[in-house]
C-alpha cells in the first residue's frame, strides 16, 4: 500500500516551474474583498520579477483592483493525480511597467506563454487597453506529491 507526501521544492525546482508553467491565477484584494483572475505570464529570472500584459477596458474592474492592491498572490499548479501534483506561490507587489521598460527577452518570454493560452485571438481585438505589469517577487515557495511506500 502506498501514501502521499508532499516535500517542499528546492529553490531550482521552484523557478524551473514558473518557467514552464506560465500561466496560472493573480489574487488581488481591496476593502477586504478578493479577485482571483487566470493571467499567463513570463518569468524574468534576470530581474526575479514576472511579467504579464493585462488586456482590459476602461471600467475593468481589474483596474480598480489593481490600483488599491499593496500585495498581490500568484500561483500556479499542474494536478494529475493525487501523487503527482506540484504548486507555486509567489507573494510581491505589481508595478505598471511603460512599454519601453520591457525588454524583449521578457517580451519573448510573456508571449510564447500567452500565445499557448490565447492563440491568434488576442492579436485581433483592439477594443481594449493593453498594459504592462510587473510581479516584484518578494516570496515564493513551492511544493510537490511525491509517491512512498506507507509503513504498516
Amino acid at each position: 500500500m502506498s501514501g502521499q507526501i508532499g516535500y517542499t521544492m528546492s529553490t531550482a525546482e521552484t523557478v524551473r516551474f514558473l518557467e514552464q508553467q506560465g500561466h496560472g491565477t493573480l489574487s488581488l484584494a481591496t476593502n477586504n474583498r478578493a479577485y482571483g483572475i487566470p493571467i499567463s505570464y513570463g518569468y524574468d529570472e534576470d530581474y526575479d520579477r514576472l511579467v504579464m500584459e493585462f488586456v482590459s477596458s476602461e471600467t475593468s474592474k481589474r483596474k480598480r483592483f489593481v490600483e488599491s492592491t499593496d500585495e498581490v498572490t500568484l500561483t500556479t499548479y499542474e494536478f494529475r493525480d493525487q501523487t503527482t501534483w506540484a504548486s507555486v506561490v509567489v507573494t510581491g507587489s505589481l508595478h505598471n511597467v511603460p512599454p519601453e521598460k520591457v525588454s524583449n527577452r521578457a517580451a519573448a518570454l510573456f508571449f510564447h506563454r500567452a500565445d499557448d493560452a490565447a492563440g491568434d485571438d488576442r492579436w485581433r481585438n483592439d477594443m481594449f487597453d493593453k498594459e504592462w505589469y510587473e510581479i516584484d517577487i518578494e516570496t515564493i515557495s513551492g511544493r510537490r506529491g511525491e509517491q512512498i511506500p506507507s509503513e504498516e
